[in-house]
């Protein structure tokens, strides 16, 4: 049972970091692509949250792909690995 506990955790961490880091990465491709508009500065970071937030919403296997990944480099990095195997 202390095993699923920690997969879990792993699992749960490389995701929010890899949701997390995803949504910075498109919001600031989003932002500069929006700073030609002409409108406020208030509305094209509304504007370009929303576009990140659809991206990733669109292409939910893209953020589930490097969770997975993300999860086996947090447990090659402490050989926890070698306990679950």
């Amino acid at each position: 049972m202390k095993i699923n506990n920690l997969l879990y955790k792993k699992y749960f961490l490389s995701l929010i970091v890899c949701t997390v880091s995803s949504l910075t990465i498109f919001f600031i491709f989003s932002l500069i692509g929006n700073l030609n508009e002409k409108y406020s500065f208030i509305t094209i970071i509304k504007t370009s949250f929303l576009n990140a937030l659809q991206i990733l919403i669109y292409v939910p296997g893209f953020v589930y792909l490097l969770s997975i990944i993300l999860l086996t480099v947090f447990l090659k990095s402490k050989n926890e690995i070698i306990i679950i195997k």
